[in-house]
């Protein structure tokens, strides 16, 4: 380096989650999580850190007995699973697994005991009766994936920007909003269409005060943008 070279910049310093997330991924070894692509995806896009996926996915032992599934032909409720990568508790497998795939891919993750359930310190704790010390087969299909900006920390609510609004202004106490809602169940049902009829109110003094989430949220909107939030249901 001559002495007109300026000096190399400084290493990044890395976040406790991102330490966290190395220290972790030293649990891999070969073979401990095996992939194999039942039918391929599209595009060439995968998920990465602070993006929301939404996912089936059906446990099956080495024997292909079904132990757990969000399918309702395996026994689940047919209500996908979310997740945000980097945010969400979730096994060591899928923290791997998820951000190698495409939408629409299929794919088979096998994992040992160690990269799922039985991980030391997992952050998760499996149904009761759930063959945890097994090998088993991680059938899942990723239907979508977004830049998701979460709204509480507990990860109850989570927003996508369907269409970005215009100006600076945001409403405030006590503004009065008028909004188009529509709310619908993980599995697609309408439960509170306003698409046609726009909903009036005053922030902080109506029907939507106990909806804290919700009113913090419009406090942030522009004119006329148009949000999408996904709040937790039980599964």
């Amino acid at each position: 380096m001559s002495h007109d070279d300026p000096p190399p910049a400084p290493a990044k310093k890395k976040s406790p989650a991102e330490e966290a997330a190395e220290k972790r991924r030293e649990k891999l070894t070969p073979g401990s999580l095996m992939k194999a692509v039942i039918r391929s995806g599209r595009g060439d896009a995968t998920p990465a850190d602070g993006d929301q996926v939404i996912l089936h996915c059906t446990i099956r032992t080495m024997e292909g007995i079904v132990v757990n599934s969000t399918r309702r032909e395996h026994g689940g409720k047919g209500i996908p699973l979310r997740f945000v990568l980097g945010k969400s508790k979730m096994i060591l497998g899928f923290a791997e697994g998820f951000p190698t795939m495409l939408k629409g891919e299929i794919a088979m993750f096998k994992m040992e005991p160690k990269i799922h359930y039985a991980e030391d310190d997992c952050p998760v704790t499996p149904p009761d009766g759930f063959p945890k010390d097994d090998e088993l087969q991680f059938e899942v299909e990723m239907l979508d994936f977004f830049k998701a900006k979460v709204v509480t920390e507990d990860l109850g609510v989570v927003k996508k920007i369907v269409d970005e609004g215009k100006g600076w202004e945001t409403p405030r106490e006590p503004y009065e909003v008028t909004a188009r809602i529509t709310a619908r169940t993980a599995d697609g049902k309408e439960i509170l269409p306003s698409k046609e009829v726009p909903y009036f109110f005053t922030l902080g003094k109506s029907e939507f005060r106990h909806l804290k989430a919700l009113r913090w949220e419009l406090e942030q909107w522009h004119a006329r943008k148009r949000q999408l939030f996904m709040l937790p249901v039980p599964i």
